[in-house]
């Protein structure tokens, strides 16, 4: 076969094995197609997105530009664009000229018609306009929020985690793949105010009675923390002095400024807390804020939601700023390769609410802190989701409640604060700013503690059930007691240690180490058995 044969033969295998991928992603649903990573996905790597938005309250539409840098990851012609079908693609453009692509549901299949090589960098343009998705209950059921302040002021925002950033943005939709960085021109109406991650660069007028607000983030981010507040808000400047001068900012209301002025000095206890536990704030060169939004709240980077209503807990904390703050180490910097390692995000953000309370009361107050959230544990279902497929668990309370109890678990089988300590600090500043998964986790803290943790893992994040220390009391005439004692509800070798006190005063203590065959603990001058169940995250079960 000669070269021109040859050519034309590839040509046509190519054009005949992209209707084939095609053809089967019409045959799978919507889950399947944004979680699955295939070769036309994982053949290019997202470098930067050049965004620009124009947003109007009045139609509740959006129109804008998405430029796509990319750095290819093999030799390739053809990729896949995530963008739901409800919203219009209005051109692609390629090296200044239109190109043609095919629209599968929320998928969009771009045939460049010639190959790009490995390594090489590649700009691709996606205008794009419609009525995005409205959220159903924000920021769960997320999309666009769209209301009016008690002054009727236009109050836009945005909450995508578990639907996707494609449900108003054209983009590579996948945990796995960050944009280095990102510039994001938001475009309001004359009279409001834009707000977006990163730093605002300038801001000035259109022509047509808007305003343009440019923001530029200098960090990784992940597409569904890309953020979009419109509102009539006033900024508040303040400042941390931590590892490095970072810049405040709280963009709240202004009927609320006075409350608001005085309600987020709690950002400093905050900061100063979680940098002592993870390490320095992860996005210094993007500053910090907190936006006032209509719905609950949300970690997006650098650019939090608040809208607690300025309320503080029976522990003197706002948790809306503790915890999505908290996701500035563990979902923004740190973030899962796929939805179903979510218990990485929730679990340590949910357990440093705990650390912080620690910090600043001491660590009998978080271990109550603790206590009020243990009751919310379900422990039917694993923490572990599917991999490959667009699944979200936030909507079961284990991956947050029950986590954060495994992690407290951990810290007490370890037995030894310091290397604990350590351990999650140096994770958390090991991992910045990376991709990881579930074994990435478990491995490191094999290793940096010295420990084998992953029949611990295994149990916790995969069983439904809790451990269950089933136990039976005998006591002899002589005053002796036996302690009859084994686990169930575990996993095969399942060895966890428990400490448990002696006497009722809880002054004395001893370790136990349950097998899944019974084992005895003798007690003399009938002394007591109990669990120290403030420590360990395990059901217990006495046998009359």
């Amino acid at each position: 076969m000669n070269s021109l044969y040859l050519n034309l033969f590839m040509k046509k295998i190519s054009s005949l094995l992209f209707v084939f991928i095609i053809l089967v992603f019409i045959s799978e649903g919507k889950n399947t197609v944004i979680g699955k990573l295939t070769s036309l996905r994982t053949c290019f790597d997202v470098k930067h997105y050049g965004i620009a938005v124009k947003v109007n309250p009045n139609t509740k539409t959006i129109a804008g530009l998405n430029n796509i840098f990319f750095q290819a990851v093999n030799d390739f012609s053809s990729l896949q664009i995530d963008f739901v079908a409800s919203m219009q693609i209005d051109s692609l453009v390629y090296e200044n000229k239109k190109i043609n692509y095919k629209r599968k549901g929320n998928a969009m299949f771009v045939d460049f018609k010639t190959t790009l090589l490995k390594n090489s960098f590649h700009h691709l343009k996606i205008y794009f306009s419609g009525m995005p998705h409205v959220a159903e209950l924000p920021p769960w059921k997320g999309g666009f929020v769209w209301e009016k302040d008690n002054d009727q002021n236009d109050w836009v925002g945005l909450a995508c985690e578990g639907i996707g950033a494609s449900v108003w943005l054209p983009c590579k939709d996948h945990w796995s793949d960050e944009a280095d960085s990102m510039d994001m021109n938001l475009i309001v109406p004359e009279g409001l105010v834009g707000v977006s991650n990163g730093k605002l660069i300038r801001h000035g007028r259109t022509d047509d009675g808007y305003h343009t607000y440019h923001w530029q983030v200098r960090n990784t981010i992940n597409n569904y923390n890309i953020s979009i507040n419109v509102g009539k808000y006033v900024e508040l400047h303040d400042t941390f002095n931590g590892i490095h001068k970072l810049p405040l900012s709280y963009y709240v209301l202004k009927y609320n400024r006075v409350k608001a002025d005085k309600h987020f000095k709690q950002v400093h206890a905050m900061l100063a807390a979680f940098e002592h536990y993870f390490g320095g704030y992860p996005f210094y060169e993007d500053s910090y804020k907190l936006v006032e939004t209509s719905y609950w709240g949300m970690e997006h980077q650098s650019c939090v939601a608040y809208g607690n209503h300025y309320q503080n807990n029976a522990f003197d904390f706002d948790f809306i700023i503790i915890h999505e703050s908290g996701h500035e180490w563990f979902a923004n910097s740190i973030t899962a390769s796929d939805p179903a390692d979510m218990w990485i995000h929730e679990s340590f953000t949910t357990y440093s609410e705990a650390l912080f309370v620690e910090y600043n009361y001491g660590k009998e107050k978080a271990i109550e802190y603790l206590q009020t959230q243990r009751n919310k544990i379900i422990a039917k279902k694993p923490m572990l989701g599917p991999l490959g497929e667009y699944y979200h668990g936030f909507t079961d309370n284990d991956i947050y409640y029950k986590g954060a109890w495994m992690l407290h678990t951990m810290r007490s089988v370890l037995n030894n604060d310091s290397l604990w300590f350590t351990t999650i600090r140096n994770l958390s500043e090991h991992f910045k700013h990376q991709i990881v998964n579930t074994k990435d986790i478990i491995q490191y803290f094999n290793v940096a503690t010295g420990h084998n943790w992953d029949l611990f893992f295994k149990q916790y994040l995969n069983k439904g059930q809790l451990p269950q220390l089933k136990y039976k009391s005998e006591t002899d005439k002589d005053g002796i007691t036996r302690i009859h004692y084994q686990w169930a509800n575990v996993n095969k070798d399942f060895n966890m240690p428990l400490l448990v006190y002696t006497n009722i005063e809880k002054t004395s203590s001893t370790w136990i180490y349950p097998t899944g065959k019974k084992q005895i603990l003798v007690l003399e001058n009938s002394g007591a058995f109990i669990v120290a169940n403030e420590l360990f995250l395990v059901e217990l079960k006495e046998n009359n």
